[in-house]
């Protein structure tokens, strides 16, 4: 890990800023966080906005709304997506939905999971990804009310 860390430095120096330097930040701060309640989520959703200025995509914004949830809360994330219309090849993909549902399903609102996590189960491509949404967003109740239900 340490050769990686010192790669990563050495490519951040200079002025040139590309999508490349982002994306390598991100998978980073993922690989030397010591868990993930320690990620520094900040930091994650400060480099997908970064991606998001190099290499404009709605993917980008989805992913920068998963890290903004961690950090700030599902509310922030929604707030960050709302009035997003993900292009068709994003939309028809079972990714859109789920994160949309999981959201939804971390706040309480249970009609707004419900359509999302619908169309999610509707679009996974196998039976695997379908058994993992049903067990991930089967539960409506916001997450810190699960997680002081389970103690």
């Amino acid at each position: 890990m340490r050769v990686g860390a010192e790669w990563l430095a050495r490519s951040a120096s200079g002025t040139t800023f590309s999508r490349y330097h982002a994306e390598a930040g991100i998978a980073a701060e993922h690989c030397f966080a010591p868990s993930f309640a320690e990620t520094r989520w900040q930091e994650i959703a400060s480099l997908y906005e970064m991606l998001e200025r190099s290499a404009p995509s709605p993917l980008h914004t989805l992913n920068r709304a998963v890290a903004v949830a961690e950090w700030q809360g599902p509310t922030a994330a929604l707030a960050l997506l709302e009035g997003m219309v993900p292009p068709a090849w994003l939309g028809g993909s079972y990714l859109w939905d789920a994160v949309v549902a999981d959201l939804h399903r971390r706040t309480g609102h249970v009609e707004e999971l419900e359509r999302h996590r619908a169309r999610a189960l509707s679009a996974a491509p196998t039976e695997a990804v379908r058994d993992l949404l049903r067990r991930r967003l089967s539960d409506a109740r916001p997450r810190d009310e699960i997680t002081r239900a389970q103690r």
